[in-house]
């Protein structure tokens, strides 16, 4: 196959998987996808988040992973397709919680990727990681309803260095499934679900 038919058939896999799993998603049931951690023994929570383990080189408190686990950011990109379509979530655990900030994060990411390249989007992204974002006590913080506030400054700079953690893993590994087929261009089989509204909030 030439390069740019390889790179349509590729895209043409890409969609027709994400199609089974948003079919699924709604032909079998009417909830969203949980997270396995949410029992997962001997969890820390920070303002109700867990604090997992993640595989990563990125400096912060969560643990590392090894490679071959599967982590909430795994999760999160999987089950990304599915859960963006549902306005509503039942939080059944501190994971739970990662899981949704991780997708409206996740959504943030798609918005500042359309049209662009992958090199441009890497620059974006980075910059996105890092500037001064809302956390649970501010009150611009999306998911106040869902969270506690800090119960002190160690733990507020503690949540705010976990999230940052956990958007420049996500931001980077997003990239490479959103540039996967064509590195001038992000795939239209995942910059179309910024159309879509996961809980009607945005950060």
């Amino acid at each position: 196959l030439r390069p740019s038919a390889h790179s349509q058939l590729s895209e043409i896999l890409c969609f027709r998987q994400s199609l089974r799993l948003v079919l699924h998603t709604h032909l079998h049931s009417t909830m969203v996808y949980h997270s396995a951690f949410n029992n997962a023994p001997g969890q820390r929570l920070l303002c109700g988040f867990s604090l997992l383990p993640v595989k990563t080189a990125f400096k912060g408190p969560a643990l590392r992973a090894q490679p071959s686990d599967v982590d909430i950011i795994d999760e999160t990109l999987d089950y990304f397709k599915a859960n963006v379509l549902f306005r509503s979530f039942e939080v059944k655990g501190g994971a739970d919680r990662v899981l949704i900030y991780l997708t409206l994060y996740a959504h943030q990411c798609l918005s500042k990727m359309v049209e662009k390249s992958k090199g441009d989007a890497e620059k974006l992204l980075f910059q996105l990681a890092i500037e001064n974002f809302s956390i649970p006590g501010d009150k611009a913080f999306a998911l106040g309803g869902f969270v506690s506030n800090p119960s002190n400054r160690a733990e507020a700079d503690q949540v705010r260095q976990y999230l940052t953690q956990l958007r420049q893993e996500t931001g980077k590994r997003l990239i490479e499934r959103v540039y996967a087929t064509n590195e001038m261009k992000p795939s239209k089989w995942w910059v179309c679900f910024v159309k879509r509204k996961f809980m009607n909030t945005t950060l």
